[in-house]
């Protein structure tokens, strides 16, 4: 799949921070809704989050109801300058990782965890604690695909926000 044509200010928002709201519908259709490490496939133009397997009630979710939501809200860490909020509602698919070696995307997750939160570099210090975090926490994959973006400039809530139309590009 080709890259999104993204305005400049949303592109940096994926790219940059840090977490986002991650929503499901649950089997008794209530949404839930946890914060989640995402990580911008810009060459596929998809999200990619990962769970471990004893956490997996958002995977069941998404298996049972693909339509999905990430709010990026919080630039918190980010050092963006009043980037705006942006809505993503998509499709997911979800899937078990169990390719040897791991797919790039999951060494590029891997490190981009490990520079946002340093501290964390202390538990993955060893070659086997690194294969272990990327078989327990990377075990299992939804990639999220854009079907519409809405996005509040300034992050202000109080003004309806502008949808972008989702274009792919070669």
């Amino acid at each position: 799949m080709p890259r999104l044509s993204l305005p400049p200010d949303v592109e940096a928002v994926f790219r940059e921070c840090f977490t986002c709201e991650f929503t499901t519908v649950n089997k008794q259709g209530e949404p839930l809704t946890w914060p989640t490490l995402p990580y911008y496939d810009q060459l596929e133009g998809r999200f990619i989050l990962t769970a471990s397997i004893a956490f997996a009630l958002k995977t069941y979710n998404a298996r049972r109801h693909p339509q999905v939501s990430l709010l990026f809200s919080d630039p918190t860490g980010s050092q963006l300058l009043d980037p705006p909020a942006v809505l993503v509602q998509g499709d997911t698919i979800v899937s078990e990782v169990v390719d040897t070696p791991p797919p790039a995307w999951s060494r590029e997750i891997f490190k981009m965890s490990i520079r946002r939160q340093p501290d964390s570099r202390q538990f993955v210090a060893s070659r086997l604690a690194r294969r272990l975090f990327l078989f327990y926490f990377q075990r299992i994959a939804l990639f999220v695909t854009p079907r519409r973006m809405l996005v509040w400039p300034h992050r202000d809530f109080t003004l309806a926000p502008t949808q972008l139309e989702v274009r792919y590009v070669e």
